[in-house]
This record gives structure tokens, sequence and C-alpha cells, in this order.
């Protein structure tokens, strides 16, 4: 069973983003977050226990609390073979080039994607792994 986590301050987004995994993947266990400080800490949680991390985490990068770029920075400072066991998806509405730039700084980052996940790009991105 795969294993997603979404981190999403658009509630919308959440909503169909988690409809469109059921879709794809009806066993799947989705954690959807709209707080990126609490998507954070269950990552910690689950990261430094060295079990139950998550297969993918889809990550938007503007957000109040923190962006998605702070969480990154955050992931970081974590022990990286098991932050590197996830695969980290940005997916944003963001047209700036910038931040597409700044994301594949990240090396623990897979892809960074346009909102809105959709079941074709979805099922790419699960034939990849």
């Amino acid at each position: 069973m795969r294993k997603f986590v979404l981190i999403d301050d658009d509630q919308i987004s959440n909503l169909l983003h988690r409809e469109v995994l059921r879709q794809v993947d009806p066993g799947a266990e989705v954690h959807v977050f709209s707080s990126s400080l609490e998507g954070l800490e269950m990552l910690k949680q689950l990261i430094n226990a060295g079990k139950g991390i998550p297969d993918y985490l889809f990550l938007d990068i503007r957000m109040p609390e923190m962006s998605g770029f702070e969480l990154l920075d955050e992931l970081m400072k974590l022990p990286i073979d098991k932050v590197k066991q996830m695969k980290i998806y940005m997916l944003t509405s963001s047209l700036d080039d910038r931040d597409r730039s700044r994301s594949a700084q990240y090396p623990i980052i897979t892809d960074f994607r346009g909102k809105t996940l959709t079941i074709r790009a979805l099922k790419e991105i699960l034939s990849l792994t």
C-alpha cells in the first residue's frame, strides 16, 4: 500500500488531490495537511522513527505559516537517507521560474509540477517508480 502526504493550505486543492489519489490508487493511505507546520511535525516524527515514511510527498510552495521551501530546509536537517525514501514533488500554481530553479537546488526534490494534480499526471508519476 502506497502512502501519500499532501501539504497545501488550499482546502479545495487538497480535496481534489485526495480524490485523484483515491481514484488512481484506491488502497492508498493519504494524509492531508492544510498546515505546513503540522505536516512537517508528522514527517519529522516518522522520519526520526525510521518507519512509516510516506512514499510520496506533494508540497505546495506558497503557504502562510511556512513556505514549501522552508519546510524543505527543515527536512534537509533530518537524516538524508531517510528523507530520500520519499519522492517529493513540488506541486504549485506558481509561474515564477525562480521557484522552479530554487526547487532544483534541493537534492531531495523529485520533480516540480504545476497544479492541479490530474489522474493522468499521477499515473505518470506512479509509473516512474
